[in-house]
C-alpha cells in the first residue's frame, strides 16, 4: 500500500513539469519560424528604405548637375543674343541714324534687364516671354528697316499670367525665321495652343520666299547651317528632357504654300 502511494505521488508530481515542457516546445517552434519571418521582413524593409534613400540622393545629385548644366547653356544663350543686339546698334551707328539708335537703345535695354533678371530661373510666365519675343522682333524691324512684320496668336483659354514656361525657348527660332527665313519683305507668326495638360504647341511661321524658290530643309545637315542659338536649342531640350522627363522637342517644315515652319513643344506648368 505505501509502495503504491509512493508511485502515484511519483506520478501525479511530475505530469505537470512534461505538459509545461510539451507546452514550452511548441510554443518555441511556433514562435521561431514567427521571429525568422519577422527578421527577415525587418532585414527587407530596411534594406529598401536604404536603396530608396540611396536613389534619392543619386536622383538629387544628378538634377543638380542638369539644373546646372541647363544654367550653363542659358549663361552662353546670353552673350549670343546680345552680340547679335549689339551688332544692330553698331549698324545704326554707322548709318549716323541717332534717332532709330536711341530707340534701339530702350527697348534693347528692357529686353536685357528681361534676359538678365530672368537667366537664373527656370519658369517665367508666358506673358513675360511673350513680351520679351515682342520687343526682340520690334529690335529686327527697326534692324531692317521694317523689312517684315509679325503676329502672336495664343489660344484664348490659356491664362498667360497664370501659364509657366522654361525662359528663352522661343526667341532662338524666332530668330532664326528672321536672319534664315526671310529674304525679303515677309511675315513671322508665331502661334500657341494647349496640346494635353504638359505641353504648349508654339508654331512659328516665317512667310517669305515660296517654296519653289528655297530649297527643301536637309533635316541631317539643319543644325550646322542653322544659327548658333538652335544648336544651343537643341542641347537645352535634351537636358530638359532629362531633368523633368518631358518629351519636348522642335521640328521643321517647310509649307506647301511657301514659306517655312517650326514646330516647338514646349512644357508648361500652371499657377
Amino acid at each position: 500500500m505505501y509502495s503504491m502511494m509512493i508511485t502515484v505521488f511519483v506520478f501525479q508530481s511530475t505530469s505537470p513539469n512534461e505538459e509545461n515542457a510539451e507546452i514550452f516546445v511548441a510554443l518555441l517552434a511556433g514562435l521561431v519560424p514567427v521571429l525568422l519571418a519577422f527578421l527577415f521582413l525587418f532585414f527587407v524593409i530596411y534594406r529598401s528604405r536604404r536603396e530608396a534613400v540611396a536613389r534619392a540622393v543619386e536622383t538629387q545629385i544628378r538634377l543638380s548637375k542638369v539644373e546646372g548644366e541647363l544654367k550653363a547653356l542659358r549663361a552662353q544663350i546670353n552673350p549670343h543674343f546680345i552680340f547679335n543686339c549689339l551688332n544692330s546698334i553698331h549698324h545704326f551707328i554707322q548709318q549716323q541714324d541717332a534717332r532709330l539708335a536711341g530707340d534701339y537703345l530702350i527697348k534693347f535695354s528692357k529686353l536685357i534687364r528681361y534676359v538678365l533678371e530672368n537667366s537664373s530661373k527656370n519658369w517665367v510666365t508666358l506673358a513675360e516671354e511673350l513680351e520679351a519675343n515682342e520687343l526682340y522682333l520690334q529690335l529686327e524691324q527697326l534692324r531692317t528697316g521694317n523689312a517684315f512684320r509679325f503676329d502672336f496668336d495664343v489660344d484664348p483659354q490659356i491664362s498667360q499670367d497664370q501659364t509657366f514656361i522654361p525662359p528663352m525657348l522661343i526667341q532662338p527660332f524666332l530668330e532664326n525665321a528672321v536672319w534664315h527665313g526671310l529674304s525679303q519683305e515677309g511675315l513671322v507668326k508665331l502661334h500657341i495652343q494647349p496640346n494635353g495638360g504638359t505641353y504648349l504647341h508654339c508654331r512659328i511661321t516665317d512667310e517669305g520666299l515660296s517654296a519653289i524658290e528655297k530649297p527643301a530643309y536637309d533635316l541631317s545637315k539643319l543644325v550646322k547651317k542653322s544659327s548658333m542659338g538652335i544648336q544651343l536649342m537643341e542641347e537645352r531640350f535634351k537636358i530638359l528632357n532629362e531633368w523633368k522627363g518631358f518629351e519636348a522637342g522642335y521640328e521643321f517644315k517647310d509649307k506647301l504654300n511657301g514659306g517655312r515652319e517650326v514646330l516647338l513643344t514646349i512644357p508648361f506648368e500652371e499657377e
